[in-house]
């Protein structure tokens, strides 16, 4: 339970981590938002603009194992105002690009300081349940709603900025929110840092290897999150020009982008109702077999995604909005409960490694998929990955104990210890 003293400066911190949360995904959806202006521009076919959003996306993942280290020794709070002024100034420099060469180079910087949120943001709220003992599965099911925020609003106001002033000017404009979120974020970690200090010391961690305090549900998630980053950067690339394809909208290009990135918005934002549930179903002495059903509703969608075109689209498109998104915040629960607090960082620096580099990889695969089969084969590819992180979440069920006849009692973790009341 939090006490009364700290759980001011805690909640704002709490928000502060959602809104830089927000501002990440905002910034890294411009590129799908505008791809098809891009794509008008340089004459690229889905196969180039997959290398382009690629270089990003592994330099959105390679930065994120070093930033969780930071994290753990510097604050995750500094790390994250660093990443929110230089991912202001990548987007700006994007946004005075002249050419194709400059635009990667602007894409590589954006990813490299987006690349320093997930670990460093994950690691606040892990580190904020050891001290002063956070509900941290509906810490993160509020990280995860704002971050939908910016996921849902990303290719809606993108898209209509470029079709009005150029995809130049939508960079331009993914530049303001992380300007006013940095500093407070640097500021607030000083005041948390005074009322919170002298309430749960901790007794210095012993030096361990990292490598020897990762158990084997660990690594499990760790695989899984390699997965479901291989499914996210795959179908978020592609959302929008997909859904502008095959939801069946007729006109020019700059109708179809502004559509598609409808659509797209209305998709994603029933993420922050996955985020929402599954934050509250994280207290369920059920949680393994809901991680289950979770993993498997998200290769469903994507099959349907591949299968349908119209309304029906829609709905498979909203309905892995909704599955895909909540497993985020399951996923990332079950890490923070597995995980020394002392390392919270550096084990989300090794899960956000694994899920946005190796998912990187995605955009060019789904690229050519797109270009040599057509998009909607690339959406039932990535079912078929789904449906390897489904065995993955079965395995680690059995590696937790949730599938004996003696399950781990509902109370027997830190996630079940923290109670509403620690919101």
């Amino acid at each position: 339970m939090l006490v009364a003293s700290a759980a001011g400066p805690v909640r704002r911190v709490v928000w502060l981590v959602g809104l830089s949360h927000s501002t990440v995904h905002f910034v890294m959806l411009i590129f799908p938002a505008v791809l098809l202006l891009v794509q008008e521009e340089f004459n690229l076919g889905y196969f180039g603009l997959g290398l382009f959003a690629s270089v990003g996306l592994l330099c959105y993942g390679v930065g994120a194992l070093p930033a969780g280290v930071l994290a753990d020794r510097l604050g995750g709070e500094r790390i994250l105002a660093v990443w929110l002024l230089g991912g202001s100034a990548a987007c700006i420099g994007i946004g005075f690009s002249s050419g194709p060469v400059a635009l990667v180079v602007g894409l590589a910087a954006l990813g490299l300081f987006g690349s320093l949120h997930h670990p460093a943001g994950s690691g606040v709220l892990v580190a904020l349940r050891n001290l002063v003992g956070l509900d941290v599965g509906r810490a993160f099911g509020l990280n995860g709603v704002l971050g939908n925020v910016g996921l849902a609003a990303s290719p809606l106001l993108s898209a209509a900025v470029a079709v009005r002033w150029g995809w130049r000017s939508a960079f331009l404009v993914g530049a303001i929110p992380g300007l006013f979120v940095a500093l407070p974020l640097w500021r607030n970690r000083a005041l948390l840092v005074r009322q919170t200090t002298n309430l749960s010391p901790a007794s210095a961690p012993r030096r361990i290897p990292v490598w020897k305090q990762l158990t084997l549900p660990l690594l499990i998630l760790f695989a899984l999150e390699t997965l479901m980053g291989v499914v996210f950067q795959g179908f978020s690339t592609f959302l929008p020009a997909y859904l502008s394809e095959r939801a069946l909208i007729p006109g020019l290009t700059t109708a179809r982008v502004a559509r598609g990135g409808s659509f797209a918005s209305l998709a994603l934002l029933f993420g922050g109702l996955g985020h929402l549930v599954a934050g509250r179903l994280m207290a369920s002495r059920h949680r393994e077999v809901i991680f289950l059903a979770i993993t498997g509703g998200t290769a469903l969608s994507l099959f349907g995604m591949g299968a349908t075109t119209g309304l029906a689209l829609v709905f498979f498109s909203i309905a892995l909005s909704i599955t895909y998104f909540s497993l985020g915040t399951v996923s990332n629960t079950f890490i923070a409960v597995h995980t020394p607090p002392h390392l919270g960082g550096t084990a989300f620096g090794i899960a956000f490694t694994l899920a946005l580099g190796v998912g990187s990889l995605a955009s060019g695969a789904m690229g050519f998929l797109g270009q040599r089969f057509g998009l909607p084969a690339a959406f039932t590819t990535l079912g078929m990955v789904a449906v390897g992180a489904t065995a993955l979440v079965f395995w680690f069920g059995r590696a937790a104990g949730a599938w004996s006849q003696a399950p781990v009692a509902a109370d027997a973790t830190p996630l079940a210890r923290s109670t509403p009341r620690d919101r």
